[in-house]
């Protein structure tokens, strides 16, 4: 009689068990991964405190960060290493864009490259009311624009301080409410309002530096408090609207979205489109406690509920940070939930002062700044 063997068949549906498990907790890691069940774990990040205070005008230089103490302007690494300082008096603002640094100081104006040098240094002549840096190019905006007397002026120079060319007949009664550079620095935005119309209504004008003035465009009587250049196009961000224009200020209506009651807190490029983080507005006054989040990416227009109360957020690649008191929370556009970083400060943080390019946050606690590594 011929024997079969039982024990080589149970092996083998027991193999065929073992994989079919295995298998299905693939899956499932899979479909938990996605949904951002593992990435909730607590982990803990660097973070320098660095020796400036929350309130010496600090702004992101690149991977560095500038800060003014009221009579000098100092550059330091995210590890608090002085790279140089630049004695410039009291009473100056100053702007960093690009590699470059304009400062002004009534009618003193400076400009000085990444390296602390300064490459222009002198009186124009005029008050200043402000100054914006571009690769290439400087805007100064001077003159007196609350009188009829007097044509506020906008003054392009080069990052040597030599003079380029002078607009003043677009900005006569008119308010100059901003500018900046754009399309590789080669052109200039301005924003200004009609100080004696009887509804008050805003300008966009477009500029090839030291050629022509390309566009100009009627932003009407809401405000519009900052303009982002991505993908070829100037996105528009007003109280009630964003709004998308080209360079010649023709506006693409289908590109308009409502975002009344949300205000911009950053921006960045992305897969050359403009990613735009908003927050409530009622939640952005002089102390920040967001709760939610909204993230605009071409079509994708994203509500985020916080896990907690913060006292700010802010991109970095394509993900979005968020700070609270204690942690640090991080969500890409597509994530349907945050994870929770804890951050290695002392005391609780109560302000987010930006972010560096090399994705390190400046976060205050009162007075104290620190330079967070984010995940």
């Amino acid at each position: 009689m011929q024997s079969y063997s039982l024990g080589g068949n149970r092996k083998r549906k027991r193999g065929w068990i073992f994989l079919a498990v295995i298998a299905v907790l693939l899956i499932a890691a899979v479909v938990l991964y996605t949904q951002g069940f593992f990435r909730s774990v607590v982990r803990r990040v660097g973070a320098v405190k660095l020796r400036c205070v929350s309130t010496q005008d600090i702004q992101p230089f690149g991977a560095d960060v500038l800060y003014y103490d009221g009579d000098s302007l100092f550059c330091i690494t995210s590890a608090g290493v002085e790279r140089w300082n630049y004695r410039i008096g009291s009473g100056a603002s100053y702007h960093a864009a690009d590699g470059i640094i304009v400062i002004w100081r009534g009618t003193q104006l400076s400009i000085l490259n990444r390296n602390g040098r300064s490459t222009y240094d002198n009186n124009i002549g005029e008050e200043i009311q402000f100054a914006r840096a571009g690769s290439k190019y400087i805007a100064v905006v001077h003159g007196n624009n609350a009188s009829g007397d007097d044509r506020t002026a906008i003054t392009f120079y080069n990052t040597s301080g030599e003079k380029l060319d002078m607009e003043s007949t677009a900005y006569q009664d008119m308010l100059v409410l901003d500018a900046g550079f754009f399309a590789n620095g080669d052109y200039v935005w301005t924003t200004a309002m009609d100080l004696y119309g009887t509804v008050p209504s805003t300008t966009m004008n477009t500029y090839q530096v030291s050629s022509m003035n390309t566009g100009t465009a009627d932003l009407g009587d809401t405000l519009t408090y900052k303009i982002i250049y991505a993908g070829g196009m100037l996105n528009v961000i007003g109280t009630r609207r964003l709004r998308v224009f080209d360079y010649h200020g023709t506006e693409t209506p289908s590109a308009s979205v409502l975002v009344y009651g949300w205000k911009l807190i950053d921006d960045a490029s992305v897969d050359s489109k403009a990613m735009l983080l908003f927050a409530p507005t009622s939640q952005t006054n002089d102390i920040m406690n967001i709760t939610e989040l909204r993230c605009i990416l071409g079509k994708i227009d994203k509500r985020l509920t916080l896990p907690d109360e913060c006292v700010g957020a802010g991109i970095f690649g394509r993900n979005i940070y968020a700070f609270s008191s204690q942690f640090l929370y991080k969500a890409d556009i597509n994530s349907t939930r945050f994870s929770a970083v804890s951050m290695p400060i002392t005391g609780e943080a109560t302000e987010y002062l930006g972010m560096l390019s090399d994705g390190t946050a400046l976060v205050a606690t009162g007075l104290d700044v620190y330079a967070v590594t984010v995940p």
